[in-house]
Order: structure tokens, then C-alpha cells, then sequence
């Protein structure tokens, strides 16, 4: 037997004394009720809990236009805006997740019932719950810990742990309907509901299940997202030109500088590829008109397409959960929970540009001059830039100049057809357990064990998925020749022709396309046993404990299709990931009442807090955390904690096969280059002269290391709790302050770049430059970024929490406040690279979105009788805008986002009818410099959402 695995036992044996000791109920009569709250397993009062925690309840999210926890939570300014919603998610596949305090998602614990629940993989590296998993008729209520928890819950809890707490009080079936629609076109929505429920004298059985349907939204369906730009037309009084993509799909021949778009003027077969134009944008000269080059085909628009392009991606929940629990004899009480989750949905994407950099073609399209399609006069223009570019050449090199029987070439394909990406995700959970009260040595004690086990899997297709291989064979007379399958003429010549816009056959069309497979799984066993209860009296009341064993195993892995294991895809290069790890634990937990009932002493109290987890992968880690209570007068508490947390590296972060990804990344060699050290470097990694990048992104290849240590953190927090006996009000404010050491990431490309061609005199001696590769044409062709333990992540702030209610002769107004200030938010990397995010914000092309320093949640509700009728009013603060894309920030500052909801609702007997308009005025995004989308995901993509429910109960 492993010492791993005897220790546990041995601690197991300990912790199992209690079990064995004679079971009796305990009666406790004429005593403030003792619950189980979110970030202990001791039951006290609720209000005597030392910890920053929000409530969210039922009826809020029931009422969500969107039916939505996720829309719900983000709304809380503890929250941050790295996760994704309804109103701008297109990442995810449909899943929706959330972080606390702007920490990724992967830093939240989201637990179900107090247990840990299985993870959703969400994309390359990142593992947490999909909240969108559970239906939102269940749910009684979600308790946010904005605080560290790991010495509770264990790893991923570095940020505070999210509780989604089901029902069981339900009697009866309730029904629900609902639906909505923005004022602008696409991203309706529907939701149905049904919930049903029994209780009885010995338990109680609750079951629900919700369907809902959000549909998709196309950049062209928004004025602010349908031209890909680099700033507003008139903004700020500039004249700013529009981007889009140097890959057009008339193709463009590299060396002789040319586009395969026919020139009316001339009647040649091409133009002259320019970069940029000065014909400003939209509507800068007052016509209206689209700027030249993508009036011109010359930048392409790759956010006006006819299939359509998803801003906002079409999605189907089909969720189920079911709890229940009985009481045997003798005090114990089974329990058991089960969650089943089914999405499914279809992004559309534009057509695969071919630039040199995905999969193991890294030199472009290498297009014979035998190519019989290739229009004559563009032949000789492009023979004629060969012989130019040889004859600059030292004559020793001139020769094998031209005898190369090849030209270089980028393209779209477009008229291939649309490109489509289907996914099928099902998650399924359950627990069973056992719990029990009972005595022993004279003292109240309680016990719990369980055994909880998940599954997720996820199918994706990408249909129109581009084959570079078959399109290079395609395009070579030799290569085509050979392989029986090759669409070719009568003469054996052959047909397809990327030398401008064509319609492709059918024939074309299966030869060079594929339907991409992958296919993602992720499993979890967790078993726990706790016990809790008095150990001594203290003069100020009893000491609570509770301590606990747990063991669990994840494993996971990701199969990609056999055509993009061998590079032959013109999408992401990506390898398959298997692995699996396993751990066990053991923590222990006392609060120590210290003073009570003493003149500016009314409660003193300490909690202690302690965890012992040993990972087959990472080994040891102990966390242990403090907290302190002081209630001066009953109506005022203080609170402070210091807590050290940790985060295992997930499956995919420690053993990921090497991915491709697109990136905005800047090229420093790009012309013109300003800096002259930068130059001398460009030139000694061989870029040629006048070198322009052909697109603004440059393949990333990222993957997992299997020598990952954990991320650690620290985390203080200090703040009140106010409710006077004077007034109807309640006000929690807490300061927080967390350090993570050693987080885990992929270094910043733009960093990474940036620091090779900043190497002194021109030596590319810095060791960013081992991760650089550049093809012949100068093109970057490698860019190597592994998993690392990077940087340390410092961020602080507060939160506010408040409610006032008060009767009027109209009605009841209750008043609620939640307010976060950011005080600072930076990484810095080991490498000393500081990125002091705190008021900022970066469009979708980075790894974050928004950090601003003031975010607002204002709702005043008015209830009387039967009706209720509200107004939220939400604020996120201005924001400096940084530019992820290095064209130069063309608007310092993001306006200050202003959105104002209405919703009233109206019961009639068993009926429940509500109505509201999400984001009254139609705010519309602020720009922010992005490849595509123009703004950041921290933003109302919908706009103005009109929306209704009905629902009805039956006993």
C-alpha cells in the first residue's frame, strides 16, 4: 500500500471514531436555528458567519429576461466581467461561466448543495461549471463567497466559491412560459418550465426541468459590428480607415504585390494590392460609402458575408435536476441529487483565410507557373516580380532564385461555401449520501458522507473545414495528376481556380473541404465524510468543529480528427489530451467564541481553518485560513479574514496536446520600422526589406506541461455588517485583497514578440526569440507558448452591499445597492513585464476583458398587493482603452456604459404574469480596438430587450 493512500486511511479511521459511537437524534428546543452556510461545514447562526457573502435569490433569477443564473450573477459587481453571458457570449459553446473579484472562472468553485459538481471544458486550457447546466426553477438560492475557501472546499476556491442551493419546500407543479426579443433583428428567446414537488413527515422529493432557446445575432446585424474597423469614422474628430483582412478570396500573389480582382480602368485580370487607402470610412466624406479598399475587394470584410457571421451564437439548453431526501430510523436521513444537462448550437463563421500558418504548411500556397488557370497578363506580372526579386540577390544565390518553380500565394476560401460549427454537450451529476445527528461523550454531534460522480461530453463539427493539403494539390498540375481524386479537365489539367472569384462545383468543393470532428470528455468521482460538533465550553459558549476526509479523481481528454493531427487542416492544428490525477485530503475547522455578552463585546468569535491535500501530479499542499468576528452591540459586526488558498493545475493545463490558435498579435518587423534596434534585429532574423504582415494574426501554438506547480494565494478582507434597530436597513461593506503567486497562463504574444526584437544591437539574444520562428518570405511561421506558472496576480477593491425598505401610502419600496470599486488589478510575469490592467478595457482578441474601476447595480421595486413594478439602474465606469492589436489607440477612453431595465409583474390566483425592457435606451457598445467585433465582451451586445413570462401553480 502507497504511503499516499495509508495515511488517508489512517486519518479516515480517525474521523470515523464518531460513527461508531451510539446513534441518537438530538432534540434542541427554544434555540436559534443552526445552518450549514456556504464556506464552513460548522451550522451556526447565519449571522454570526465571518465572511463576505452576497445572496441571490430565487425569484430574481426566476424572473431573468433570459432565464438566465448566469446574466443574474454577472450583475453583481463582485462578479467579474472575465465570463460569459447571453448579452455578448459567442465563446463557451453555449456554456456560461463566472469569476469572482475579475479572477478567470477557473478560480471560482461552484458547488451545488455544498458539494463540488463535475467541470464543462470550455476551450483550450480552461475547466469550470457551466452554469447554464442547472435549471433555474430549482434554484432557492446562490450564495457568493467573495473570499478565499480552499481550506473548506480545496482546490480552484481562490477566489470565493459560488453555492447554487436547489429547492425542497416545493408542493404542487408550477408552469412557466416566456420569451423576448431585441429591438434590433436576430437574438430572440424562449424558455418553458416545469417544476413539481411532494413533501412529507420524513422527506421530501423535488424535480425540475427548464428548456431554452436563445437565438443567434450576425455582425451584420449591428451597425457597430458589421465593417471591421480601427475606429469610428468621425470619432473624435479623426478620420479613421477601415481594417478587415489582407486575405481576400480573390487571392492575392504575394511577391508581385497583386490582387486577382479585375480592374475596370485597365481591363487587366488584377490590381495592385495596396494595405491601406486614404479614402477614410463610413461616411467620413459625407456619401456614405464604404471605404475603398473594401468597396474594392482589396481588405476584406469578414463580418459581411452572405451565410452570415455569429456575434452572438445560437443556443439550446435542455435541462433537468431532481434532489430528495428520507429519514430512515435511527436519526440517519438518505439524500440523494441529479442534474442532467443537454446544449446544443451552431456558430457561423467566415471562410478560412490560407496564410502560410496553419498546420505544417507554413509557406503559404506554393502555386506552380504551370497552373494552366492563372490568367495570362497576371502570369507576367508575377514572372516579372520573380526575375526582379532574383536579381537583387547576391549573384551566388540568383540561380536557385530562379529556378524555383513556384509563387507564393494567400486566399479566402468563399466560394467554397459557409462554414458552420455545431456542438452537442451533455453533462449529467449525481449525489448519494448519508447524514445523522448524534451524541457523543455527552455532546451534539452531526456526521455526513457522500459520493458524487459526473460526466461531461461535448461533440463538435466544423463543417466547411478547409484541407490545405488537397488545396495544394489542387493547385499543382504534377500533384494533381497523381492523385486520381484531383477534380481535373478532359486534358488532365486541373480545374480549381483561385485566381479570382469563381463558382466552385461540387466536385471542388468535397475535394478540398471537410467536416472537422473532436470530440471532449471530462469525468469526476469525489467521496467526502465530515463530522462537526462541540468539543469544550469555553466561558463565551461552546467550541464548534468540524473536520472531514475526501478523495477525489478527475480525468479528461479531447480526440481531435486524424486531418488536424496531421496539419492538414486549414484551421487550429491541435493534438488529442488524455490524463487523469487523482487526490486526497483532510481538513479540520473550529470556531472559538471568545467573548460574549461583555460591555462592546456583545460577540467575539475566531475561526480556524486548516487543509491537507496530497495530488499525484503536483504532491503537498497545506492552506489554512483565519477569521475574526467582533460584534460590538448586537446591530454591528466587523469581520476580517487572512486565508492562503491553491489551484491544481486542471488536465488540460498539465497534459494538453499542442494547439493552434489566432492570435492579434502586431509584428514588430511590419513596415515601416521606427525603432532602429528593432530593425537591426528584423533584419538579422531575415525579414526582408519593406516586409508587411499579410494579417493581423499570428498562429500561437500553446499547450500543456506536465511540470506545472500549483498556483498559491493569499487573501485578506476586512468589513461590517450594519442593521440598526432603527430603520429597516442593512449595509455589508468588505475591502479584499488577493495575491496569486505562480498563475498559470501562456505568456503574453505581445510581450513575447515585443521583448525578442527589443534584444540589444540587434542580437536576438533574448530568450523570448527561441519561441519565434519566420518562414522564407519573412512571415512569422512558429509561435511557441506553453502552459507556464507565468506571473503573480495582485488585485484589491471593495464591495457594498445595501438594502433599505419602507412603507408609502403607494406601496412598499425596497431599495438595493451593490457597488465594487477596483483599486488595482496587475499581473506581473517573472520575466519582470508589469500589466497594470486596473481601468482597462481590451476588445475579444485578448485573454481579458475589462477591468474597470467603479461597476453599479441600482434596483428600486415597489410592491403593493398583488403587483410590483421595478427600475435597475446598471453602471460600468469609463475606461482606458487598450490597444491589444498595436495599430495605435485611436480612442483613449471608453465612455462610461449607462443601462436602465424595467420589469413589473402581476399575480392573479395561481397565475404569474411579468413584463420588462432590458437596456431601455439602447446603449450600444463603445469601440475599443478589436479584430472583428469593435468593442469588448464587458458589453450589451442585444441592446434594447423586450421580454415576458407567465406562470401558474397547481397544489
Amino acid at each position: 500500500m502507497s504511503s499516499r493512500k495509508a495515511s488517508f486511511l489512517a486519518l479516515s479511521t480517525f474521523l470515523a471514531a464518531p460513527l461508531g459511537a451510539p446513534l441518537h437524534a438530538v432534540a434542541q428546543e427554544g434555540v436559534i436555528e443552526e445552518v450549514i452556510v456556504t464556506g464552513s461545514r460548522i451550522a451556526r447562526d447565519a449571522g454570526t458567519y465571518v465572511g463576505p457573502m452576497t445572496t441571490l435569490d430565487g425569484d430574481s433569477i426566476r424572473t431573468d429576461p433570459n432565464y438566465s443564473l448566469t446574466d443574474q450573477l454577472l450583475e453583481l459587481p463582485s462578479i467579474g466581467a472575465q465570463g460569459t453571458d447571453r448579452r455578448n457570449a459567442n465563446g463557451g459553446r453555449g456554456a456560461n461561466f463566472a469569476g469572482i473579484h475579475q479572477l478567470n472562472p477557473e478560480r471560482t468553485l461552484v458547488l451545488y448543495d455544498g458539494r463540488r459538481t463535475v467541470n464543462t471544458i470550455r476551450d483550450s486550457t480552461g475547466l469550470a461549471v457551466d452554469l447554464q447546466s442547472f435549471p433555474v426553477n430549482m434554484i432557492d438560492r446562490v450564495e457568493v463567497l467573495a473570499d478565499g475557501a480552499s481550506t473548506i472546499y480545496g482546490s480552484d476556491a481562490i477566489a470565493g466559491v459560488i453555492n447554487l442551493i436547489p429547492k425542497s419546500d416545493v408542493d404542487g407543479i408550477e408552469l412557466s412560459i416566456g420569451g423576448g426579443t431585441p429591438d434590433d433583428p436576430g437574438g430572440d428567446h424562449f424558455d418553458a418550465g416545469l417544476l413539481f414537488g411532494i413533501t412529507g413527515d420524513r422527506g421530501f422529493f423535488t424535480a425540475g426541468v427548464t428548456y431554452v432557446f436563445d437565438g443567434d445575432v450576425d455582425y451584420q446585424e449591428r451597425d457597430w459590428s458589421r465593417l471591421p474597423i480601427l475606429g469610428q469614422a468621425e470619432s473624435g474628430g479623426q478620420v479613421l480607415t477601415l481594417f478587415g483582412s489582407g486575405i481576400p478570396p480573390e487571392g492575392r500573389a504575394l511577391e508581385a504585390g497583386i490582387i486577382f480582382l479585375p480592374n475596370p480602368e485597365t481591363g487587366e485580370s488584377f490590381q495592385t494590392y495596396d494595405t491601406f487607402c486614404t479614402g477614410g470610412g463610413p461616411g467620413s466624406d459625407g456619401s456614405g460609402s464604404i471605404d475603398c479598399l473594401i468597396e474594392q475587394g482589396h481588405r476584406f470584410n469578414y463580418n459581411d458575408i452572405p451565410s452570415g457571421v455569429s456575434l452572438i451564437n445560437e443556443n439550446r439548453n435542455l435541462n433537468f435536476s431532481a434532489v430528495g431526501e428520507y429519514e430512515l430510523d435511527g436519526g440517519v436521513t438518505a439524500y440523494v441529487n441529479a442534474n442532467l444537462s443537454h446544449r446544443e448550437g451552431r456558430l457561423n463563421f467566415t471562410p478560412l483565410p490560407v496564410q502560410g500558418a496553419a498546420g505544417r504548411f507554413t509557406d503559404l500556397i506554393q502555386v506552380p507557373f504551370t497552373n494552366p488557370n492563372i490568367p495570362a497578363d497576371a502570369l507576367t506580372v508575377i514572372q516579372d516580380a520573380r526575375a526582379a526579386t532574383c536579381a537583387a540577390l547576391d549573384p551566388a544565390d540568383q540561380p536557385a532564385c530562379l529556378a524555383n518553380p513556384n509563387f507564393q500565394m494567400n486566399w479566402r476560401g468563399l466560394d467554397l461555401g459557409p462554414r458552420t460549427f455545431d456542438y452537442d454537450s451533455d453533462t449529467l451529476s449525481g449525489t448519494v449520501g448519508l447524514r445523522g445527528d448524534m451524541t457523543w461523550f455527552d455532546r451534539a454531534w452531526s456526521w455526513d458522507t457522500w459520493f458524487t460522480i459526473g460526466r461531461s461530453e461535448l461533440f463538435e463539427v466544423t463543417k466547411g473545414q478547409l484541407n490545405v493539403a488537397k488545396l495544394q494539390t489542387a493547385v499543382d498540375p504534377v500533384l494533381c495528376a497523381a492523385d486520381a481524386s484531383c477534380p481535373k479537365d478532359g486534358d488532365g489539367n486541373p480545374t480549381l481556380d483561385i485566381f479570382g472569384r469563381s463558382p466552385k462545383t461540387a466536385e471542388e468543393i468535397a475535394y478540398t473541404t471537410f467536416d472537422d470532428q473532436e470530440r471532449t470528455d471530462y469525468d469526476m468521482m469525489h467521496l467526502a465524510a465530515t463530522v462537526a460538533g462541540e468539543l469544550v465550553d469555553l466561558p463565551a459558549g461552546p467550541v464548534g468543529v468540524a473536520a472531514g476526509v475526501e478523495y477525489r479523481e478527475e480525468k479528461g481528454g479531447v480526440q481531435t480528427s486524424g486531418v488536424v493531427q496531421a496539419g492538414d487542416s486549414g484551421g487550429n492544428f491541435a493534438e488529442p489530451t488524455s490524463g487523469k490525477y487523482d487526490v486526497y485530503e483532510i481538513y479540520t475547522e473550529f470556531a472559538i467564541p471568545l467573548v460574549s455578552g461583555a460591555p462592546m463585546a456583545e460577540e467575539l468569535s475566531l475561526d480556524v481553518a486548516g487543509r491537507y491535500s496530497d495530488y499525484d501530479t503536483i504532491g503537498d499542499e497545506f492552506t489554512y485560513k483565519f477569521a475574526l468576528g467582533w460584534a460590538p452591540v448586537e446591530s454591528l459586526r466587523f469581520r476580517g479574514t487572512y486565508a492562503t488558498g491553491f489551484r491544481a493545475p486542471n488536465i488540460l493545463e498539465l497534459f494538453g496536446g499542442v494547439a493552434d490558435t489566432f492570435q492579434s498579435v502586431t509584428d514588430p518587423c511590419t513596415a515601416p520600422i521606427s525603432d532602429p534596434n528593432v530593425a537591426a534585429n528584423c533584419a538579422a532574423a531575415g525579414v526582408p526589406a519593406g516586409f508587411v504582415q499579410p494579417a493581423a494574426q499570428l498562429k500561437i501554438s500553446a499547450g500543456g506541461n506536465e511540470n506545472l506547480e500549483a498556483e498559491t494565494s493569499e487573501s485578506y478582507s476586512l468589513g461590517f455588517v450594519w442593521q440598526p434597530d432603527f430603520a429597516p436597513l442593512r449595509v455589508s461593506m468588505d475591502w479584499y485583497d488577493v495575491e496569486v503567486e505562480d498563475a498559470i497562463g501562456n505568456p503574453d504574444p505581445v510581450d513575447v514578440i515585443q521583448a525578442c526584437y527589443d534584444s540589444p544591437g540587434g542580437s536576438l539574444s533574448a530568450a523570448e526569440c527561441s519561441r519565434i520562428g519566420r518562414g522564407p518570405a519573412g512571415d512569422v511561421v512558429r509561435f511557441d507558448l506553453l502552459n507556464e506558472n507565468l506571473a503573480t496576480i495582485e488585485t484589491s477593491g471593495i464591495d457594498l452591499d445595501a438594502t433599505y425598505t419602507f412603507d408609502t401610502d403607494v406601496g412598499q419600496i425596497q431599495v438595493d445597492w451593490l457597488l465594487n470599486w477596483l483599486d488595482e488589478w496587475v499581473q506581473t510575469t517573472k520575466s519582470g513585464v508589469v500589466s497594470d490592467r486596473t481601468d482597462l478595457v481590451a476588445g475579444l482578441v485578448s485573454d481579458w476583458a475589462a477591468y474597470p474601476e467603479w461597476r453599479s447595480n441600482l434596483r428600486v421595486t415597489l410592491a403593493r398587493d398583488n403587483w410590483t413594478a421595478g427600475v435597475t439602474y446598471r453602471y460600468l465606469d469609463k475606461m482606458e482603452v487598450f490597444d491589444v492589436i498595436g495599430f495605435g489607440t485611436l480612442e483613449p477612453t471608453a465612455d462610461a456604459q449607462h443601462y436602465i431595465d424595467l420589469e413589473g409583474s402581476y399575480d392573479v390566483g395561481a397565475w404569474s404574469f411579468q413584463a420588462g425592457v432590458e437596456n431601455v435606451t439602447n446603449e450600444e457598445p463603445p469601440y475599443v480596438p478589436e479584430v472583428s467585433v469593435n468593442t469588448s465582451g464587458i458589453y450589451d451586445f442585444l441592446g434594447r430587450f423586450f421580454y415576458a413570462r407567465a406562470s401558474v401553480s397547481f397544489d
